[in-house]
């Protein structure tokens, strides 16, 4: 078996998966390996992949490959930041729905371009909202406007005002 050297230090899939029995997972430690690399750069190429964690660039090849058609690895991205391009307003709206709505708001709220995630969630309110809008006045419409669905019983917002450990692919 492949031991992979260890890299500067773990990523977060590696410390998530520590202790677990990897024989359980259908991934290994040189795929966990592979996965914290491209999570932290998804264009190093196989090559330098392979250098890093002296192996083969055919084995990380195969391993990618293996990965992707499990969808395991889902797709590769860039992260943006936002703030550099224009003043984002990310904003968390949670909704209380009928639930013999439940189907025909979620349908309708999935469409609209600026929403990032939208969750069953438990507890007070059904759904979560990630939204990221380029102005609070598009956020307004959104609650305002855009939310006046059948079935929407109530609307809760939180606005997110600074990040101290964000989530990159959300955008804040």
């Amino acid at each position: 078996m492949i031991k992979p050297r260890k890299i500067k230090e773990k990523c977060e899939l590696a410390k998530r998966w520590e202790g677990l029995d990897l024989d359980l997972l259908p991934i290994d430690k040189l795929d966990v390996s592979i996965l914290c690399i491209l999570r932290d750069n998804s264009r190093t190429s196989n090559a330098e992949i392979a250098r890093m964690l002296d192996t083969s660039e055919a084995t990380i090849r195969r391993r990618i490959k293996g990965m992707i058609d499990k969808g395991i690895i889902a797709g590769f991205s860039s992260f943006i930041d936002y703030s550099l391009i224009e003043n984002p307003v990310k904003a968390y709206i949670h909704l209380k729905v009928r639930t013999e709505k439940m189907k025909t708001v979620v349908d309708k709220i999935k469409s609209h371009e600026m929403l990032l995630a939208l969750y069953r969630v438990t507890g007070e309110y059904d759904l979560l909202c990630v939204t990221l809008f380029t102005s609070m006045n598009g956020l307004h419409e959104f609650i305002d406007y855009f939310l006046e669905i059948d079935g929407v019983i109530e609307t809760n917002s939180q606005i997110v005002m600074k990040a101290h450990k964000g989530v990159p692919w959300t955008g804040i």
